[in-house]
């Protein structure tokens, strides 16, 4: 019976996940944000596609799905082990959703919104951070998603030691974070060559630039 429980967690977890807000946004734009820029539907493609209110509103949503994942699998079964997988998995499912053909983000705003109700001072200290330093100061917002990886593993194996942090909590920011880096390869090589796009770039139709 539990395995099914925590089946039923993890598919719950994923369907929430694969809700594709961007996307949805995008087309109540007239715009298919799959057809530009990266291809992805998180919330900097939106921004390069739809614009600035289209972008909030589905970096909104991804953080809420997220957090609905963490907050429902948290209320049915009681355990962060059942947290941690509805976490991660709602971070796959955005970014392979089955409902546009297994696409999707890079799931930083979905690992986001599960972190928070996880830890929520150490998330909210890494996401704001990171989100100064890659917004503001060199503008790419990569490096946003690329420090959030490298500093919340840190900031969690901190609360596991010393402030009695759920060792499951970990497990989940090293699972997401691999997802997310591996998510992230392209922008890597682009910012390795000098070519990553910085915030406020409109994106062009793929084909017609680089991606």
């Amino acid at each position: 019976m539990a395995v099914l429980q925590y089946a039923a967690v993890i598919l719950i977890g994923y369907l929430l996940g694969s809700i594709p807000f961007g996307y949805i946004v995008g087309r109540l734009q007239g715009v298919d944000v799959t057809q530009y820029g990266s291809g992805r539907t998180g919330g900097t493609n939106v921004l390069r596609t739809v614009g600035r209110k289209g972008a909030v509103v589905s970096i909104g949503l991804d953080l809420a799905k997220g957090a609905a994942a963490v907050l429902l699998s948290r209320w049915l079964l009681g355990t962060e082990l059942a947290v941690a997988l509805a976490g991660f998995a709602a971070v796959m499912g955005h970014n392979h959703s089955v409902f546009i053909g297994f696409r999707g983000g890079a799931g930083t705003g979905t690992s986001m919104g599960a972190y928070f109700f996880m830890a929520p001072w150490p998330s909210l200290v890494v996401g704001l951070s990171s989100a100064f330093i890659g917004f503001a100061v060199v503008r790419y917002a990569s490096v946003t998603s690329l420090l959030i990886v490298f500093l919340m593993s840190p900031a969690l194996l901190i609360g596991v030691l010393f402030f009695h942090q759920p060792v499951e909590h970990l497990a989940f920011a090293v699972a997401v974070g691999i997802l997310v880096l591996w998510s992230h390869r392209p922008n890597i090589k682009r910012l390795l060559q000098g070519t990553e796009r910085r915030v406020g770039e409109p994106a062009k139709r793929i084909g017609e630039e680089r991606v």
